[in-house]
């Protein structure tokens, strides 16, 4: 077992700094470590943390290890002063975009016309009030207009 103290100092020497939220295969630094967040789309993990960073692939693996995943939500974690908080989308009357049977978030499908759950797989239609154009190179015309679709370019820290 090792010992907590040296592994909480290793982690402030390894990974004190900046954290970019979309590297792949990137631990998120321990709570103890100070670290910048560079927000490149995924939650800083001062928001969310997750209990397994490497999940199992096949239902096989899963079954074996009996691991269970467990997400700690902290939406109103407090920000250092002077850092740039989350953005705050307001959809007004036409609230926001969710599935109407489990109320996951949707993603765009069907040139943007259509939207599909991310959980229960349903597809509807986009509400007019909602519906833009797709560009030339598949993205909303008005992408950098809407917060929710732009990947982030703040720092958190």
């Amino acid at each position: 077992m090792p010992n907590p103290i040296s592994v909480i100092i290793e982690n402030k020497n390894s990974a004190g700094g900046a954290f970019i939220t979309n590297e792949q295969g990137l631990l998120p630094p321990l709570v103890t470590t100070k670290y910048v967040v560079e927000d490149q789309g995924n939650f800083s993990p001062r928001y969310i943390r997750s209990s397994l960073y490497c999940i199992p692939a096949t239902a096989n693996l899963l079954k074996t290890t009996a691991l269970s995943i467990t997400l700690t939500v902290s939406p109103m974690a407090r920000t250092v002063e002077g850092v740039h908080e989350p953005p705050i989308v307001n959809f007004g009357e036409l609230g926001a975009i969710r599935c109407n049977r489990c109320k996951a978030h949707m993603q765009l499908v069907d040139a943007g016309r259509r939207f599909q759950c991310l959980m229960c797989k349903v597809t509807r239609d986009v509400p007019t009030a909602y519906f833009q154009h797709l560009g030339p190179t598949g993205q909303r015309v008005d992408k950098y207009e809407r917060p929710e679709l732009v990947l982030g370019t703040r720092v958190f820290v």
